[in-house]
C-alpha cells in the first residue's frame, strides 16, 4: 500500500510540474487562443456580410436585370420579375458607361435558333458579390426567355407563370423537421474539423512532450529527477501533465465553438441547427485521451532515444504521419462508412482516435460494435505501449551522443537483461 501510495504521489508531483510549465508557454497560450480568435473574427464577418440579401441576389423576385432584345421574341408583355428592366441597346451603353447598372445582357437577332446570350460588363475582373448577382441574373434570364417562347405559342398567362416558377425544395427529416442548405453543409465539413482539431491537440501537446524530454534529457536536469523519482512515475507523470495540458486546450476550443457556433449560425443560416449528442462528445473526448496516452508514450521513447531534439522531431514524424492517415481516406468515410477500409482504419491503434471521430459523426447511427472494439484495441495499445515506453526510458535515457541498436531496444522492451553499452563500439 505505500508503495501505491508512493507511486501515486510521485505522479502527482511529475504531471503538475509539467501540466504548468506547459500552460504558462508562450506558444500553448497562443496556439489555444487562435481558434476562439478565429470563431470571433468569422462573427464578425458573417455579422458584416449578413445585410447583403438587400444586394438583389436571394430571389428571382428582387433581382435587377437589364435586357437588350434583338430578337424576334416579343418579351415585353411577359417579364416575370417586377425589376426586369427591357431597354434599347444605346440606353444600355449609357448606363453601363456612367454606372448606373453594373451589366446588361444582349438577347441576339439568332435566339431561338441559337441558344447563346451575350453579358456585358466594364470589366472581366471577378469579385463574389458579382458571381452571386450574375447566378441570381440568369435564373431570372432564362425564367423571362421561356415565358417569351410559351407567350408566342399561345400559352396563357396563368400557365406561363406556374411553368417559369422556380421549383423550391425543402430538405426534412423524418419527424418533418426542416433542414437547412448550412446545416447539410456543416454536417460535412463537421468530421473534418473535429478530425483535424484532434490531429492539432495530438501534434501541439505531444510536441511539448518530445521538447521537455529531449531538452532536460541534454541539460542533464533528468540525471538529477532520475535520483530522485523512479522512471516509471516520471514518464507516466510526465504524459498525464501534458495530457492534461492537452484537454484543458480541447476545452477552450470546444467550449468556445459550443458558444460561438450558435451565434454565427444565426448570420449563416442554420449552422446553429447542428447539435452533438452528450454521448457523442463523451465518446469523443474518450478516444482523445486514449489517442494521446499511445501517441504520448510512443514519443517518450523517442525523446529517451534520440540523440537530440532535431533527431527526435525527425523520428515523430513518421508516427505523426499516422494520425493524419484518416484525412488521406476521408472520402471513403464519407461515401461508405461499412468500408473494410474504415473498419480496418478504425481498429489499428494509431489511426483509431481519427478514424472514430469520423464515424462518429458522419455515422446516422452509432456502430456499437466497432465503438468497442476500437476501444479494446486502443486500451490495449496504450497499457502495452506505456510499460514498453517505460522500459525503454528507463534502459536508454542517459545515454549521450548514443544510438541504441534496434536490438537493444527490442531487449529494453521485453525486459531482457543487456549487457552495458559501450559508447565507442555503439
Amino acid at each position: 500500500m505505500s508503495d501505491r501510495s508512493g507511486f501515486l504521489r510521485l505522479l502527482g508531483i511529475v504531471s503538475r510540474r509539467d501540466y504548468i510549465r506547459t500552460v504558462k508557454r508562450r506558444g500553448f497560450i497562443v496556439g489555444t487562443m487562435l481558434l476562439p480568435l478565429g470563431l470571433v473574427l468569422l462573427f464578425v464577418l458573417s455579422a458584416i456580410l449578413s445585410p447583403s440579401s438587400s444586394t438583389g441576389v436571394t430571389g428571382t423576385g428582387d433581382t435587377s436585370i437589364v435586357i437588350v432584345n434583338d430578337s424576334a421574341v416579343d418579351l415585353r408583355p411577359v417579364a416575370v420579375a417586377p425589376r426586369v428592366a427591357l431597354v434599347a441597346r444605346h440606353a444600355a451603353e449609357e448606363n453601363l458607361e456612367n454606372g448606373t447598372i453594373a451589366e446588361y445582357y444582349v438577347v441576339p437577332a439568332t435566339w431561338p435558333a441559337q441558344p447563346g446570350i451575350d453579358r456585358v460588363e466594364p470589366s472581366g475582373g471577378f469579385s463574389l458579390d458579382a458571381a452571386q448577382r450574375h447566378e441570381a441574373q440568369d435564373q431570372v434570364l432564362a425564367a423571362t426567355l421561356r415565358a417569351g417562347l410559351l407567350s408566342a405559342s399561345g400559352v396563357g398567362a396563368d400557365l406561363i407563370a406556374r411553368v417559369v416558377t422556380p421549383v423550391s425544395v425543402t430538405t426534412v427529416t423524418l419527424s418533418g423537421s426542416p433542414v437547412s442548405d448550412a446545416a447539410i453543409a456543416a454536417s460535412f465539413l463537421l468530421p473534418l474539423g473535429f478530425t483535424l482539431l484532434f490531429v492539432m491537440s495530438i501534434f501541439i501537446t505531444s510536441g511539448y512532450l518530445l521538447q521537455s524530454v529531449t531538452e532536460e534529457k541534454e541539460n542533464r536536469v533528468i540525471e538529477i529527477l532520475l535520483s530522485s523519482v523512479p522512471s516509471l512515475p516520471l514518464m507516466a507523470g510526465k504524459i498525464l501533465g501534458l495530457g492534461a495540458a492537452g484537454l484543458t486546450q480541447v476545452a477552450i476550443w470546444i467550449g468556445t465553438s459550443l458558444v460561438l457556433l450558435p451565434i454565427i449560425g444565426g448570420h449563416l443560416g442554420g449552422l446553429g441547427d447542428l447539435h452533438l449528442s452528450p454521448l457523442i462528445l463523451l465518446l469523443g473526448l474518450l478516444y482523445f485521451v486514449l489517442g494521446y496516452l499511445s501517441y504520448g508514450a510512443i514519443f517518450t521513447a523517442i525523446g529517451a532515444l534520440a540523440p537530440g531534439n532535431r533527431e527526435a522531431q525527425q523520428y515523430s514524424g513518421f508516427f505523426g504521419f499516422m494520425a493524419v492517415i484518416p484525412l488521406v481516406f476521408s472520402s471513403v468515410f464519407l461515401t461508405d462508412i461499412d468500408s473494410p477500409l474504415v473498419w480496418a482504419l478504425a481498429l489499428i491503434p494509431l489511426t483509431a482516435p481519427a478514424s472514430m471521430l469520423m464515424v462518429l459523426t458522419i455515422a446516422p447511427t452509432l456502430p456499437w460494435v466497432l465503438v468497442v472494439g476500437s476501444l479494446v484495441s486502443l486500451s490495449l495499445f496504450v497499457c502495452l505501449a506505456t510499460i514498453a515506453s517505460a522500459r525503454v526510458f528507463r534502459a536508454t535515457l542517459l545515454l549521450y551522443g548514443v544510438r541504441p541498436s534496434l536490438r537493444r531496444i527490442v531487449d529494453a522492451m521485453l525486459a531482457r537483461d543487456q549487457a552495458p553499452v559501450d559508447p565507442d563500439t555503439t
